[in-house]
């Protein structure tokens, strides 16, 4: 009798292979590798139903068609086989197996005015959707463009060369893909060896690892820079190009780490607003179609998934002050009855476009990638993926560099357990008063306000609502709400008109290169509109512009100062670190800037250290005026008989007073001063000269016709009494 597998439990324990006919009916691989995914997913359910899904695709685009043609039992597959097999995927093998998935040819999408949407142009061209975006992102789609509502327009004639775009070649599976197949076909194995279908030491993949695709052939492109973090002005950058419900999810995921399904799954009940911090609940999914079991083991689909990624993504977050702002901003807009003030708490917090609760991550996922290539931070420009999932490993590189952050703190906060032992899996619980959070909170606001200021970055993008979206009855009010917040902007504005970078550079008296690079890099928040001629420029508010001058006119940077007091910079630097001063730094050039308050105090500091250099000197420079050693001096000076200034510099160095050191050269040197300036030579070069012994010209200086001059260095003789001397001898 057969069980749910379509086997008995009869085994041949001499062979290990089936002893019924019926087991060698499904002992091919393909039946063995469906009765595994079965059991562990369905039966055992060993992760959720998308897990399964994905499982299932593996074993059936990479697996079953590379073993099924040639192997009638599990038994059959030898290590050449699989190892011919691994070469494939990358694209190195003889054939390559075909791992396309293509739109089915019979959906041909709606079509307006002999113009197809871009899956209609992707069906039609039988490519897959996401080559078909790639292909129009690259400029490869002639004629295609983008219309009112967003939405991609394809001209026919472009649509049917898409297939003719690029020649086929061989492509290579990324090694991660590769690293998932292999494992496929290992967990196959192991189940057939534990139900006695081959012997209990059959592997044929013992010994292979899952080799990557050489670069002609890879579908990624390799990167040729090393990946770095985007930084807040860089994002403000890309904000300026996206609507505020985008803008939304830009800034949860590079401010709060979350992932990008954590983002959209975000209800509005999950931010707590305690006045004056806030906290954010971070417990669910959004976004796309979720698969998942209902309470009674059915498989459903759910736009929202009651539960994170993993166990430890299920998190509370302390909000800094200026994301607590932006919140509030947007459960005003969106969510906000504008005639009872009621806010619809079981809302999701970023809202659908077309549909209040659902969707998002492609529309965001492409009006990102579109921003970032028009400002020149694409993956292609950096050298790198850019991605969305970019923004949370640039906000965990923040948090890791900061010092004063435990580690346990950091991977809290970015959802990942405090340590993969038992004490840190299970027992370490989350901080009860979430004070070491707050810390994280407080580190982000500075990088926020040292840098962009605020997140509600002025766009000119219009959202575009669904006309079943509750939002699209209430237009006005989400508008009126977004430009008094300043976070939407009105290019008519007349009484806050728009400046070019001729108008800035003329309000700011600086180059108009200069007005240029501060608009492109942040310092100066702008917006986005179309010009007379329909190109998309950069303009900023006559305010923004103003605000930036007030700024910067209390500050100073820490260069033009140190020209100003004709100091070198690395000595005004270490000055106003032994002065305890708090030195900014300027937004986009990263150099040290000064208040007006500590700008002053370093210039009075530089001022008593250049009187102290105009009185005193240092113990060196005194022992090279009196011509004795450093140690004599410091002798000297403990005795009394020179004076200690009782300040000193930054060198921490001490000083003798100047008046000291001319009156010891006075009491030394005689009544003249001037003499211990007279021309000597030293007694070396005497004796070289005239032949006499060392003994003779110092028995001639205790006779007092040669003078020495006093001091413990090398010995010298004053040149007038040696002219003396010769003179009477010639």
């Amino acid at each position: 009798m057969l069980n749910r597998y379509g086997w008995t439990g009869a085994v041949n324990p001499d062979a290990g292979c089936p002893a019924t006919p019926e087991r060698e009916l499904r002992a091919d691989v393909a039946s063995v590798g469906r009765m595994w995914v079965d059991a562990a997913y369905d039966d055992l359910r060993r992760a959720g139903p998308d897990r399964a899904e994905q499982i299932r695709r593996i074993l059936d685009s990479y697996v079953l068609p590379w073993f099924g043609p040639q192997t009638s039992t599990v038994g059959d597959i030898s290590y050449f086989m699989v190892h011919e097999w691994l070469l494939n995927l990358v694209g190195r093998g003889q054939g390559t197996p075909d791992n396309s998935r293509r739109v089915p040819a019979s959906y041909r999408g709606p079509r307006i005015g002999g113009e197809l949407s871009l899956r209609g142009a992707a069906a039609m061209g039988e490519v897959s959707l996401a080559t078909a975006r790639r292909r129009w992102r690259d400029g490869e789609l002639t004629g295609a463009y983008r219309d009112a509502h967003g939405h991609v327009r394809v001209p026919e004639s472009a649509a049917a060369a898409l297939r003719k775009a690029k020649p086929n070649r061989l492509v290579g599976l990324a090694q991660s893909v590769v690293v998932d197949a292999l494992w496929v076909l290992r967990r196959v194995l192991a189940f057939s060896r534990a139900n006695g279908l081959v012997p209990s030491g059959f592997d044929p993949t013992e010994g292979l690892v899952a080799p990557a695709p050489d670069p002609a052939v890879a579908r990624a492109r390799r990167p040729t820079c090393q990946p770095r973090p985007l930084n807040f002005g860089e994002c403000a950058r890309i904000a300026t190009h996206l609507h505020p419900v985008h803008q939304l999810v830009l800034w949860l995921q590079r401010v709060m780490g979350l992932r990008i399904s954590e983002a959209f799954g975000v209800l509005v009940d999950d931010v707590v607003d305690l006045g004056d911090s806030g906290l954010l609940l971070v417990r669910g999914q959004g976004g796309r179609d979720f698969r998942v079991r209902d309470d009674d083991g059915r498989i459903i689909v759910v736009q929202h998934k009651e539960r994170t990624k993993t166990e430890a993504g299920l998190r509370v977050l302390v909000l800094p002050s200026s994301m607590l702002e932006l919140l509030r901003v947007a459960i005003e807009a969106f969510h906000a009855d504008p005639e009872t003030d009621e806010v619809d708490e079981t809302s999701r917090l970023v809202p659908g476009l077309q549909t209040a609760d659902q969707s998002g991550q492609l529309s965001f996922r492409e009006a990102f990638e579109t921003a970032a290539t028009a400002e020149g931070l694409g993956s292609g420009d950096l050298g790198f993926r850019v991605s969305p999932h970019l923004l949370r490993k640039s906000v965990a590189t923040d948090i890791a560099w900061e010092s004063g952050i435990e580690d346990g703190v950091r991977r809290r906060f970015m959802g990942h357990r405090v340590a993969d032992d038992v004490f840190g899996r299970v027992y370490t619980l989350d901080h009860p008063e979430l004070t070491p959070l707050a810390k994280v909170a407080r580190v982000l606001d500075e990088l926020i306000r040292g840098s962009i200021g605020s997140l509600l970055v002025p766009t000119t993008r219009r959202i575009h609502w669904g006309r079943s979206h509750r939002n699209f009855h209430r237009v006005a009010h989400v508008e009126a709400t977004l430009l008094a917040a300043g976070w939407s902007t009105d290019p008519d504005r007349f009484e806050d008109p728009l400046c070019d970078a001729q108008g800035v550079a003329s309000e700011l008296q600086i180059a108009v290169t200069t007005a240029r690079r501060w608009m492109r890099d942040g310092t100066l928040r702008c917006v986005i509109v179309r010009d007379g001629d329909g190109v998309r420029r950069r303009w900023a508010r006559l305010s923004e512009v103003w605000s930036l001058r007030d700024r910067f006119a209390d500050r100073i940077l820490l260069p033009d100062l140190a020209e100003e007091l004709g100091v070198r910079y690395h000595d005004l630097y270490r000055l106003a670190r032994l002065l305890g001063l708090e030195l900014g730094q300027h937004p986009t050039s990263r150099q040290f800037e000064v208040s007006s308050e500590a700008a002053g105090r370093l210039r009075a500091e530089q001022a008593r250290v250049r009187a102290l250099h105009e009185r005193s000197m240092k113990f060196a420079a005194a022992a090279r005026q009196l011509n004795l050693a450093v140690s004599t001096v410091g002798l000297m000076a403990k005795r009394g008989e020179l004076d200690i200034d009782p300040e000193t510099d930054s060198s921490k160095a001490r000083f003798i007073t100047r008046a000291s050191v001319e009156k010891c050269r006075t009491v030394r040197c005689g009544d003249s001063p001037r003499r211990l300036n007279q021309a000597t030579v030293p007694l070396a070069d005497v004796i070289r000269f005239t032949g006499r012994s060392r003994v003779e010209l110092l028995d001639l200086v205790r006779a007092g016709v040669l003078e020495e001059v006093p001091g413990r260095g090398t010995c010298q003789l004053t040149a007038s009494s040696l002219r003396a001397w010769m003179t009477v001898s010639a």
